[in-house]
């Protein structure tokens, strides 16, 4: 008997080959086991319990259709053939449509049934999967899809491959990385599922299942795999599902279904691998050897049996003699202050990838769910008030690059936010908005403010006279941050709306203002931070100490002035649904500060740092329910603020800019110049813009989507790349017009000088 294994790297992300060939041996000690490998830096090599090696070229070098034949006389000669390697199995199955009696891995339309991320084959199991979203779909789409859950979501490659992505940067810079390490840029977003984690490994032969466990992970390395775990039996209500879709899918060798059990004992499915796991001789020790059953199934030759050791496995690192016939190769020439090797995927595995899509190119792509709509185009779609702005300016006379303000945007804006404000100002509760001039203080911006009833929400005494400039009142000025004493001298003697201190410090001295005749305010209250949340800003609450320290402060302020709350928290950072989970935080402890300092809340202030769509966009329901909640928790509270600052200003504004060389590489790889640069347009890393080019032709309005051009500015730095992978329209050349819209919050109010002379 004769036994291929391949996928023996052994590192700290093993693959499973030196795990199957330690079960095989002891289910057939006589067996002669070979290693199969791409590469001779794979330590699983110089494994003492293999017979014979099988060193190839690297994939990225390898006659395939030579190679397939070889693997086929392999295998004719009677020679068994397991695959510890995803994209190996994807390859052997293209080889071998129609299977092999030897080859003791899944078929092609078996593969395919598996495809991240809804595996479509295991819907039959009691699992549900996690919420996911192509990498196909627009920028703006994928924004709001990290928004919607709390930024705890994970890109992931087609079979490789994984990362927590929890800034637009962080994505943007790993979407970049694997697209190009895989080939594709079909990658997918995959929300993050809390739990503990689990896998049932499967053996199987033409459709029967021949055995399952189930393991939970008790201990993981940093890159979260498997260093120890339990190994237990399949529950009934998993198993008999299990072997309909064995059946369904005529599996045949291994396979592993990676899940985690939530809170509710709900089971989440991550994904399924056509292979044996790393961990998979933890199974043999507990009793199960299900590389044994494979051979013995395809063979009839009867394993040894296997007596369960212990129920429980751990990993340990060991040293192995090396192999005199493959000795260590020798060290790099040191480039860039760097010595080594990569060791992730020494056999070129993300080579194969390339040719995989080539001798199929939908091969790896991502599957969707049976009922999903047809493919995203991947560019966001413009609201017609931008249309109609950009429409509106006459580029021919225009500088760039140059802010373009979007009236009609801007206008319509500000109306539905009053309009929503006054239909909620119910049962003896007023509920306003106050504008952040912090996130522009364009003066038309502030009077659009003014305008619609908004009050104006200052952080300095800079930014209240600008608003007083512009008409408001002092009563209409909302004053809070840790640095609202800058500058000196401008602290209005009449009464303002409501001043918010930022610690304990601050409220001490707004006191003391108070007594002394230099501050006076209808509203004086309180920045809070809740627990376990990262800021700088607020007072925290999660120090017995300091919370003492806060109620005796608040028992200090003076009855003549009513007490309020701030609660600030960006949703756009945290996430829409962590926003609301910290807002019912906030209102229970404004119970216990009402309850231990005998001060009832009349004001509170809920903040801003809203997203344009999560703010107009979200139906009325969901602010009208956070108001009668302030209501029914707090039955002091005569006035709810919310400061959608972001949410008014960022769409308020586009960016113009025009092509100043186009370079074409290799690979249709292309670098644009543009005469805008980071200077005008900052925010990039931290938020996607909807882009247009406006043909100079026609006039016509072209959507950008995503592609291979870089925008590069124009600037003499590293990282002035105001936009990576987008998609030129055909056509596009030197001096045309591109339009960045979405720059009018902190795109604008950040923006600098630099590089015009």
């Amino acid at each position: 008997m004769k036994i291929y294994v391949s996928g023996l790297y052994a590192g700290g992300n093993p693959q499973p080959g030196v795990g199957i060939v330690r079960s095989l041996r002891q289910g057939y000690p006589n067996a002669t086991i070979v290693g199969v490998e791409y590469s001779n830096r794979v330590s699983g090599i110089h494994f003492g319990k293999l017979d014979e090696l099988w060193i190839q070229r690297p994939w990225s070098e390898l006659d395939l259709d030579a190679y397939g034949e070889k693997v086929r006389e392999a295998l004719d000669a009677g020679g068994l053939w397991i695959s510890g390697s995803d994209l190996e199995a994807m390859w052997l199955a293209s080889v071998f449509p129609d299977g092999h009696p030897n080859l003791l891995a899944p078929p092609m339309s078996g593969i395919k049934r598996i495809t991240k991320p809804v595996v479509e084959a295991a819907s039959g199991l009691p699992i549900k999967i996690p919420t996911y979203l192509s990498t196909e779909h627009s920028d703006w789409d994928l924004h709001a899809f990290c928004r919607e859950h709390n930024w705890r979501v994970w890109l992931k490659g087609p079979y490789y491959d994984a990362s927590r992505t929890p800034t637009w940067d962080t994505f943007t810079a790993v979407r970049n990385a694997l697209s190009k390490v895989w080939s594709t840029e079909k990658l997918f977003l995959q929300a993050h599922v809390s739990g503990y984690e689990e896998s049932v490994m499967l053996s199987a032969f033409r459709g029967e299942l021949l055995g399952a466990v189930s393991m939970r992970k008790r201990d993981i390395t940093t890159e979260g795999k498997t260093w120890a775990g339990d190994v237990s039996e399949v529950p009934a209500s998993f198993m008999e599902p299990l072997r309909q879709m064995v059946r369904d899918t005529n599996w045949t060798g291994g396979g592993e279904l990676e899940m985690v059990r939530d809170a509710s004992d709900q089971l989440w499915l991550i994904e399924m691998n056509p292979r044996f796991p790393a961990w998979v001789h933890g199974a043999t020790i507990a009793g199960h050897n299900l590389p044994a059953l494979l051979v013995q199934a395809a063979t009839r030759v009867a394993a040894q049996p296997v007596p369960a050791v212990a129920s429980e496995f751990t990993r340990i690192v060991l040293e192995v003699p090396v192999r005199p016939d493959y000795p260590l190769p020798p060290l790099p020439e040191p480039f860039a202050g760097a010595v080594g090797h990569s060791m992730k995927h020494p056999s070129g595995l993300t080579s194969l990838a390339a040719r995989l899509h080539e001798i199929d190119p939908h091969m790896l792509d991502v599957a969707l769910a049976p009922d999903a709509a047809a493919p995203p185009s991947g560019v966001a779609e413009l609201p017609d008030t931008f249309v109609a702005d950009i429409a509106a300016q006459d580029f021919d006379a225009m500088q760039t690059p140059q802010y373009i303000y979007m009236d009609t945007t801007a206008t319509s804006l500000f109306k539905r936010a009053a309009d929503r404000a006054h239909s909620l100002s119910t049962n003896g509760v007023e509920v306003i908005s106050g504008y952040s001039i912090k996130t522009n203080p364009d003066k038309r911006l502030i009077k659009l403010a003014l305008d619609n009833g908004f009050y104006a929400e200052a952080i300095s005494l800079g930014e209240v006279q600008s608003a007083l400039e512009v008409g408001f009142r002092p009563d209409q000025v909302i004053l809070n941050g840790p640095g609202k004493w800058w500058p000196e001298g401008l602290m209005p003697r009449e009464t303002m709306h409501a001043v918010f201190c930022d610690s304990i410090a601050d409220l001490d001295r707004v006191v003391a203002a108070v007594a002394a005749g230099d501050m006076s305010a209808k509203h004086i209250g309180v920045r809070i931070r809740t627990p376990n949340i990262t800021s700088r800003f607020g007072i925290p609450l999660d120090s017995p100490t300091t919370f003492a320290k806060l109620i005796a402060a608040v028992k200090r302020l003076p009855n003549d002035s009513a007490f309020g709350v701030h609660f600030h928290m960006a949703s756009s950072h945290v996430g829409v649904a962590q926003w609301w989970h910290l807002f019912e935080s906030m209102l229970r402890w404004c119970q216990s500060i009402e309850k231990l300092s005998g001060r009832t809340i009349e004001m509170l202030d809920m903040g801003g740092g809203w997203y344009p769509d999560d703010w107009h966009e979200d139906q009325i329901s969901k602010i009208a329910r956070a108001a009668e909640r302030v209501r029914t928790m707090l039955l002091g509270v005569r006035q709810i603020a919310s400061e959608p600052g972001k949410a008014m200003a960022q769409p308020s504004m586009a960016l113009a800019m025009r092509i100043l060389e186009i370079q074409e590489h290799e690979d249709d790889y292309i670098e644009a110049v543009v005469d805008a640069s980071i200077a005008e347009i900052p925010m990039h890393f931290w938020q996607p813009h909807r882009m247009v080019r406006q043909c100079a032709e026609t006039g016509e309005l072209q959507p950008i989507g995503r592609g291979k051009t870089h925008l590069m500015g124009r600037l003499c730095m590293e990282h002035d790349i105001i936009a990576s992978n987008v998609q030129l329209p055909e056509g596009t050349r030197a001096g045309d017009l591109l339009i960045f819209c979405d720059a009018g919050g902190y795109d604008r109010s950040m923006s600098y000088v630099f590089g015009r002379g």
